[in-house]
């Protein structure tokens, strides 16, 4: 009996799965501003509630309200014992990859991939990405 309930909810899940796997993810296919006909939310309300409500630390405790950055984020001694104060980066102007390779702690330096030792890692979806840096776009001019 378990297993036929397992089975159920694995054919279920597939089925939701394969219903939404034809997403197109490219922004100029996403409308900003109207809801399609299957969503509940627009890109950039889902993008803005992405935003101050991950699931972990918001976006907006560190880059302010509307990815502005320079929020204090920590006091450290340099080498030299100066203190030095960690700000924020302003997050705006990033682009698609940038914010990709952001999310997902994936930095390059000098052609290799280095982890950022700041920037919490975030397990979000291509679409919740995009969502995010839709909202974003629609705040470079503020």
């Amino acid at each position: 009996m378990r297993l036929l309930h397992y089975i159920s909810l694995i054919f279920i899940f597939s089925i939701f799965l394969s219903a939404n796997n034809d997403t197109d993810l490219s922004i100029e296919n996403n409308s900003t501003k109207e809801k399609d006909d299957e969503s509940f939310l627009s890109l950039l309300e889902y993008g803005k509630m992405l935003y101050n409500n991950p699931r972990g630390i918001p976006c907006s405790k560190c880059h302010g309200k509307a990815g502005e950055g320079g929020k204090k984020i920590a006091k450290y001694y340099d080498k030299h014992q100066n203190i030095k104060l960690l700000r924020s980066s302003n997050i705006r102007n990033f682009s698609l990859e940038e914010l990709t390779a952001s999310l997902k702690n994936q930095y390059r330096k000098n052609g290799k991939r280095k982890r950022h030792k700041i920037m919490p890692m975030y397990y979000m979806t291509k679409q919740e990405i995009l969502a995010i840096f839709t909202y974003l776009k629609s705040n470079r001019d503020r």
